[in-house]
This record gives C-alpha cells, structure tokens and sequence, in this order.
C-alpha cells in the first residue's frame, strides 16, 4: 500500500514506534477461514448416527469447528448478504469520537474498535478521530488509547497498526470554529484512505466505495444538540447514507425531560441515522432471548399467566459508586439502570412473536407490550439506599436521597400477562454481582399427596457473569430411599462454548450500527413509553420531603422492606427462593456401611462420629421406604403358618 497521511514520521511512544506508513500483512479473512473449514469438513466426512450425542468437534487449523455453517447459511440464518470481508472491501469507514478522554471511551468505545479490526470485522483503513475538550496532541492521545486497548495477550503489530489510524482533535462542543478545524482533518484522513483504496484496486476503479462515518456521542444528552448543530452547520454531517450517530443514555430525567430532548434533536437528526445504544441489548444471552422462545415449540404454550406465577429481572453490583457519584448523585438507579437495560430486557421477554427478527417488526411488538405496562405505582416500589453513601468523597450532597437500590413490580394488562407479577430489581453494594431473569412457574395441579411439598419450576437465564440458562426441575435422588430434590438442567456458556469467545456488547452493537442494522436499538417511541412507565412515581419521591431512602448494610441483599415487598406477592424474598447448588444432595450419611453395623454393635462409641446428613432449605429428608410401601399395608402373615395364610398377592 502507498504511504498514509503523515508519511514515514515516526513516534516514539512507551517503547514502540508508530510509523506513519506501516506495511501490515494482513490476516486471512473470515470467509478464507470459512472456506477452509469447510473444505477439511468435506474431506474429513460424518458418519450418520442414531446416537442423541452430539459430534466431537474435530480439531482443524485455527480451532474453528467444521460444524460451523457454510457462508451462504450463515448470510441466511444472520439476515445478511454480505459477508463482513465484503463489506470491508466496498466500504470506508470513519469513526468519530466526541467524549473522547472520558471513561466510556477509554473503558469501552475504543477497545471494542479495536477487537473489532484484530478480529477482522472493521477494515484495517478505518480512520478514527476522538474529538474532547482537553488540549491533547495526537501523540499524547495516542498514550491514552494504548492504555486502554493494551492486553498483554495480543500482539503488538495490530495495536500499533490501530494507533496509527486514530488521530485527535481538542475543541469546545459549542464552538463552530473547532468543528471547521475537525472537518478539515476529517478530509484531510478521508482523502488519504481513498488514494490508498484507489491504488489497491488497480488505479481507477469503476465505481467508487460507499462510505460511512459513524459519529459516536460518548458524553452527557445535554451536549448532544450543540453538537449535531455545528456537525450541519460546519459541513461535516450531510448525507444521511453515509451519517449514522451513537446516542449514549441517559436520555433525559423523566417523560418531561425526554421529549424536549427528542424534539430538539429532530430539528437535526432523523430518527433513521438514530442509534440509541442501550448495551445490555448488545449481550450475548439477551439477544438469545427471543431465539429462545420463538425457535423452541416447548415454550410458546406455557408463555402465559396460566403457567408462569411471576418473572423477575435483576441487576445486582457489589461495588458502589465507583468513582461515578457526579453522575450518579444525579439520576439514581432507577433511572441509571431500571428505566432503561431493565425495562428493554422486561420488554423481550414479554412481547408477542414478531413477523421477523427485522428491527421494524421487532419494535412493533415492543412498543405493544410496552404501552400495555401501567404507570408504577409508590406501593409496588422500594427504595434503599446503603449506609455510607453519604460520605463517599464524590458526593457533595451530604443529604442527598438518592436511591442506590430499587425493586419495582410492575404489571402488564393483556390478555397474555394479566395477574402476573414483573419484577424489576437493581442495587449498587449488594452481595454479589449478577444479572439474570428468573421465571418461576405455577405449582402443578392437582399434584400427587407424595409430591405436594415439591417447589416450583424455574427457568433462569443468567446473562452475567458465568453466562448460561437453566431449569429447575425435580428429581428422584439415586439411591434405595425415595427423596426428590430440586436439581439443574444446565447449559452453561462456559463449559458448552468453552472454545468459543463471547463478544463484548459494545463490539457486537458498533458492528450492527456499520451495518445499520437497528435491530438492537432504542427507538424514541420505546424511551417514550418507558419514561411514562417511572416518571410520576420518581416525581412522587422527590416531592416527598420525609421520603428517605431505606438504608441497607453493604454486602447484603438490600433494605428488609424489599422482603415484604415480596411477600405480599407469594414470594420469600425476590432472587432465588431456595437450593441452588447444581450438585445432589447427600442421600446417605458419610459413613460406609461397615461403620453402620459397628454402629449397632457399640453405638456409644460411634455417636460422637457420626455426621449428620445434610439437608439444603426446600429438600425434604429422605423417607426410609418407598411410598405407599408400609408393610402394615401389605398382606403379610407371621410366617409360613401364620394366620393371614403367609402369602404376599
């Protein structure tokens, strides 16, 4: 390739040298590799089998399964024609960043770009500016994503390769003049990237590459109009096929708040180059959900009020503020959390099956269960807040009455969920860090005397960390006794996918925003509706002068009023209600048999051993006999002369 913009200069830089002109072999692209995977399929042949085992994945050259569809199943089953080496090789990319030495882009933004070109998902070319406030050179900037992209397990050619393509920008959001110094950059790159795309195609190609520009605002909502307003007005953003912006949440207070955004914004945004970035919509096992329920027949006829008694959806950290108490002293966590991830997660498990997985259809039915959500009411909601938070040194508000923890139970008036209670929990220093729904199902009718006390089924999908889904069922114990004991049937990530790395969100929903794929993004008319759902309980609280949050230990599950909370809906407490440990209980002592008949001989001198069985909350204890097998049933004579005439019928 010809020499990039900056030619040949080189920067020294923590011990490596960026090179303005890097010469780069570049990697096999995913359809070589699929190619090949098929090709050592074909030769390597399957045996037909009546065995319910799945294959043994053979071992190819990159660790990739022949299993694995062919690249015209998988443009089917994705919805997509083009493969992403395609799409590389008829697009140019820029990425520009605003925020762009803030957290989210350090933490997120540039490490998914990043992953996303290792992983030859986003072309080697991709021009990325980061615009900011601080006065930064390119150099200097340069440190800052280096630190944010470095893994001591990636080599150190691609990351230079990376380094070389951002370059920065320092201005102020509301300055036109700054945005006209960054539009010329832009060019500048931009022109660069096409000489470079020419000369690789032979000189003079017949029709040039589409092009994209991907404008992601990693900063607060309020900043989001002046700079659309200078992107237009300077000249930058102009073409609505090629401009497509990322929109950071929060997105406004309340219904209020949020409308004036959106309306604002319409003056210079069309709702098609709108991205809303919600990440959890981005995770692995979220975006499962609808695949789960409308791919496997087993689902749909107990998908209902008949069978399911409630579903939770939790969010639990054992950290607190993190360093976030300026922003977060100001939203709380029901607008941090549940207004938003909650709500979207509530909202795909809820709706009805949609014609297609297009985002058109899947906003359809979104927008239907949504509307169908009564307004929160202040008796369905608890709020804590964790004892210290007051003197985090971020705080300012020493009387601040922000809530740290929430749980919500909303309802759903339709025909499919009318009765069932949805649970809505988030909390920041809690016990233990996850996220998971949990639907708990109905006791079984008319369910047998020897089987009454069994607990209800769950599914529980658990989308962090150890990512998986399961079924709490029960089981007969193995053994000579009868006990049935809640046991899992699991399929966890880790151990079924173990070859298999799971994408960040953040990389998965920036490649669907190059694709403009919008199928996993908020669309004003969802953050209408959940806003509407929130905003006059959260209107209630802060009117309420003597309203105090709660308070809750750190490390524990969250105020005691949650808990009664629960109960008033049938439930122990909200999370797991009992045994959850994916291993059988004990059916026997510790003790081998021969201990047991030493035991009877001298039972004095063995009692102080015994260990006594174990039993977990909601297991009954092992009865000593099958059911209904009492002898005293039974038409058993004293023996072969007895009075009963000794027979057993």
């Amino acid at each position: 390739p010809p020499p990039r913009a900056g030619g040949g200069r080189a920067n020294t830089l923590l011990g490596f040298a960026f090179v303005g002109s890097p010469h780069l072999r570049r990697r096999p692209t995913m359809s070589a590799v699929r190619k090949a995977v098929s090709e050592a399929a074909a030769k390597k042949g399957f045996t037909d089998t009546d065995s319910d085992e799945e294959p043994a994945h053979v071992a190819v050259k990159g660790g990739h399964s022949p299993l694995q569809p062919i690249p015209e199943q998988s443009a089917r089953v994705s919805g997509s024609t083009r493969s992403s080496s395609t799409n590389m090789g008829d697009e140019l990319t820029t990425v520009i960043i605003f925020g762009a030495d803030g957290n989210l882009a350090k933490k997120k933004t540039f490490p998914a770009l990043f992953n996303l070109m290792y992983k030859d998902l986003l072309a080697d070319d991709v021009v990325v500016v980061g615009f900011a406030r601080a006065e930064l050179n390119t150099p200097k900037f340069r440190e800052l994503v280096y630190k944010a992209i470095y893994a001591p397990a990636v080599p150190n050619q691609p990351r230079t390769h990376f380094l070389n393509q951002v370059t920065y920008e320092s201005g102020q959001f509301n300055a036109l003049e700054d945005f006209v110094r960054l539009r010329e950059t832009i060019r500048e790159r931009e022109a660069a990237q096409l000489a470079e795309w020419t000369q690789r195609m032979g000189g003079s190609p017949a029709a040039f590459p589409k092009r994209v520009r991907l404008y992601y605002l990693a900063v607060p909502s309020f900043l989001y109009y002046d700079i659309c307003v200078n992107l237009k007005e300077s000249g930058i953003a102009l073409d609505k096929k090629v401009d497509r912006f990322v929109l950071e949440k929060p997105f406004g207070r309340d219904s209020a708040t949020c409308n004036e955004l959106l309306a604002q914004l319409s003056q210079v945004l069309s709702e098609d180059v709108s991205y809303r970035i919600d990440h959890y919509l981005g995770k692995e096992l979220i975006m499962n959900l609808l695949v789960l329920r409308f791919a496997n027949i087993c689902f749909e006829s107990i998908w209902n009020h008949h069978h399911i008694a409630s579903v939770q959806v939790i969010f639990k950290e054992k950290v607190g503020l993190d360093g976030r108490g300026g922003y977060f002293d100001q939203y709380g966590v029901i607008r941090d959390v549940m207004q938003n991830h909650l709500t979207q997660i509530l909202a795909l498990v809820t709706m009805e099956q949609p014609l297609s997985l297009s985002a058109s259809h899947i906003l359809q039915e979104k927008i239907k269960v949504l509307s169908s959500i009564r307004p929160l009411s202040r008796n369905d909601l608890v709020v804590g807040q964790y004892s210290g938070y007051l003197d985090e040194d971020s705080i300012t508000n020493k009387n601040s009455r922000t809530e740290t923890f929430a749980v919500a139970v909303l309802h759903i008036n339709n025909p499919r969920w009318a009765g069932v209670p949805f649970v809505l929990k988030a909390g920041k220093a809690l016990n233990e860090n996850r996220a998971e729904v949990r639907i708990r199902f109905k006791h079984v009718p008319g369910a047998i005397p020897e089987l009454a006390g069994c607990p209800e089924n769950e599914l529980i999908i658990r989308v962090q960390p150890n990512e998986g889904i399961y079924w709490k069922i029960q089981n007969k114990v193995p053994g000579l006794h009868f006990q049935v004991a809640p046991m899992r049937m699991d399929l966890t990530y880790q151990s079924k996918y173990a070859k298999e790395e799971l994408p960040e969100a953040y990389e998965r929903l920036i490649l669907h925003v190059l694709h403009a794929d919008k199928s996993h993004f908020v669309h004003a008319e969802e953050l209408k509706l959940s806003w509407h759902i929130f905003s006059s309980v959260l209107h209630e609280l802060e009117a309420s002068p003597d309203a105090r949050p709660a308070p809750y230990m750190r490390g524990t599950r969250g105020p005691a009023a949650a808990d009664e909370l629960a109960q008033r809906y049938g439930m122990k407490k909200f999370g797991s209600q009992r045994f959850e440990a994916n291993t059988a209980p004990q059916a026997h002592e510790k003790w081998g048999h021969s201990e047991r008949w030493a035991a009877r001989r001298n039972p004095a001198a063995t009692t102080a051993n015994v260990t006594p069985r174990r039993t977990e909350e909601g297991v009954p204890a092992p009865k000593s006999e099958w059911p209904g097998n009492n002898l005293e049933n039974l038409n058993i004579g004293a023996g072969a002369g007895g009075a009963a005439g000794g027979a057993i019928p």
